[in-house]
């Protein structure tokens, strides 16, 4: 969902002008022992293959080929770095940053910062498996000359295995904390608000200047945040600087 940019006046691009960074974790303490210090987070293999090449096969696809994968840990950059040179070699220019570990996102991107010099940035999470091309979020971004354009997609429903025999004719995709709290404009293109589902709460506050500016918002609790973003890097730059 594109936010509307002040400035109006830039022509739109190629997507090969954008940046890409891929936020691809480490050796996550949540999945022990599926992680490990032998196999970081963005190798960990998911239908017998590292979860990290959904991403670069689909941002390859779309000609998107300028990237920085943010891995937090030396050695666990090290070993995504050699995994990479040797399955993406002469076909991605990637380079991979050690960021310390437990810095959060904000923290990630403002140790890469002075390496981003595109118009746009596109920030994808390390372990995102979709259809939906990296390159149609490039193109809507441009298109809307937007200030930051988020993609946004229903839950999946849950697998027998997870809902178990018990959820059987119930709607598999009401699952407590999956959905995000998402606030639309009355025309459902603009986001105003998000929180994570995991995280909200039974009171939901919203800023006063998000109301003022907006005069109406949608609430929506059936969507997730894909956790795949455009910027523009002004922007982004501005906001890292002030700890956004």
């Amino acid at each position: 969902m594109p936010v509307p940019a002040p400035d109006l006046s830039r022509k739109m691009g190629s997507v090969m002008n954008f940046q890409v960074v891929i936020l691809a974790g480490g050796t996550s303490k949540r999945l022990f022992p599926l992680v490990s210090k032998d196999v970081p987070k963005a190798l960990l293999p998911v239908a017998n293959r590292p979860v990290l090449s959904y991403v670069l096969e689909l941002l390859e696809a779309s000609n998107l080929k300028d990237l920085i994968v943010v891995v937090a840990g030396e050695d666990a950059a090290a070993r995504v770095g050699g995994w990479i040179s040797q399955a993406y070699l002469d076909r991605l220019h990637v380079e991979v940053a050690a960021v310390p570990e437990d810095v959060g996102t904000a923290g990630a991107l403002r140790a890469v910062a002075h390496h981003l010099t595109a118009d746009d940035i596109l920030v994808v999470s390390g372990d995102l498996v979709c259809d939906v091309p990296p390159g149609a979020v490039a193109a809507t971004h441009r298109r809307h000359e937007a200030t930051v354009t988020a993609l946004l997609c229903t839950p999946p429903a849950a697998g027998p295995s997870e809902a178990g025999p018990s959820a059987a004719g119930k709607d598999k995709t009401k699952r407590p904390g999956l959905c995000d709290i998402i606030g639309l404009d009355s025309s459902r293109q603009f986001l105003l608000f998000v929180e994570s589902g995991g995280q909200a709460k039974k009171e939901l506050r919203i800023p006063r200047s998000i109301l003022g500016a907006a005069g109406q918002m949608e609430i929506r609790s059936d969507l997730v945040d894909a956790h795949l973003y455009a910027f523009r890097r002004m922007f982004s730059i501005k906001g890292l600087k002030f700890g956004a």
